[in-house]
């Protein structure tokens, strides 16, 4: 980021003008508040080269971009929601930008994104560097009003859209210096310039992966070897048994039995029932 605003500040003849970072995911608004203050933490270890102003409003961003009416800003730096397709839109909309206006960009999603074939198709003709968090300290999430998994299934990963003029191997240099005097309490973050470098620092696995039905049948797996057992799995406690299952099983043969004389003396009495109010309607016809 510091990088992308000495580039901003040297395009506008090294003006100290507020480089405006866009966010067009609102959700609870809580993320210019973050940002703004880990802007503050590091101000005197590291300082940014410009002033800062980050656009972070509720709106609908593609309602925005349909008319227009999104800001004229310098950098984006958001984290779309991962459901349904917002992932590929918004890096759509990213690319687009960064090759018309130059406009560089950080997205925070799932580091399986980087194996889709939409991604392959929209970044074909950028540079995009993947910043993932060390294996020890991936990235946790507050998700809003209680959404989301309490534990992610999956990595994050930064994907960071670079104009494609830089130098590369300076850039690397500068990023592990920075975490290499700032960050002393978790290992430094992984760096890699294509998919096959993020699969080799081990920021996503090489694998394809599985489709929703298989990975639910992974998860349910994963709980009953965990003793959390699972709908028809194998628990703590041994295998799970259905409503009727457990029914059954409180009652002792005899009592099974007797259950079974019950339900058939219940059916008869319904038939006589019937019989009779039959044999009712009858007489009242005849005495009319």
């Amino acid at each position: 980021l510091q990088y992308c605003l000495q580039k901003n500040k040297q395009s506008n003849n090294n003006k100290n003008e507020a480089a405006i970072i866009y966010d067009p995911y609102f959700c609870t608004g809580t993320a210019a508040t973050l940002m703004e203050q880990t802007i503050k933490s590091n101000k005197v270890k590291s300082p940014l080269p410009t002033p800062v102003r980050i656009h972070h409003k509720k709106a609908d961003f593609y309602v925005d971009i349909r008319q227009n009416k999104f800001p004229q800003y310098d950098i984006l730096v958001t984290n779309p929601p991962y459901s349904s397709n917002h992932k590929e839109r918004c890096l759509e909309f990213a690319v687009n930008q960064l090759k018309k206006n130059g406009r560089p960009f950080f997205l925070l999603m799932p580091n399986y994104v980087s194996t889709k074939e939409y991604f392959r198709k929209i970044t074909q003709t950028i540079q995009v560097v993947f910043i993932s968090p060390s294996a020890s300290h991936p990235y946790e999430y507050n998700h809003p009003e209680g959404t989301g998994h309490e534990k992610s299934p999956f990595e994050s990963v930064w994907f960071c859209g670079l104009s494609g003029n830089e130098d590369m191997k300076a850039l690397k240099d500068a990023f592990i210096n920075f975490h290499s005097k700032h960050t002393t309490s978790a290992p430094i973050p992984r760096w890699a310039e294509s998919l096959q470098g993020l699969i080799k620092v081990g920021g996503v696995s090489g694998e394809k992966r599985k489709n929703p039905r298989q990975r639910k049948k992974m998860r349910l797996l994963a709980m009953q070897k965990s003793g959390a057992g699972g709908v028809g799995g194998v628990g703590a406690a041994g295998p799970r048994s259905s409503s009727a299952q457990v029914k059954n099983a409180a009652l002792s043969p005899g009592g099974q039995k007797k259950a079974g004389n019950s339900t058939k003396q219940g059916k008869i009495q319904k038939q006589n029932s019937a019989k009779k109010a039959k044999k009712r309607r009858l007489n009242d016809g005849n005495d009319k």
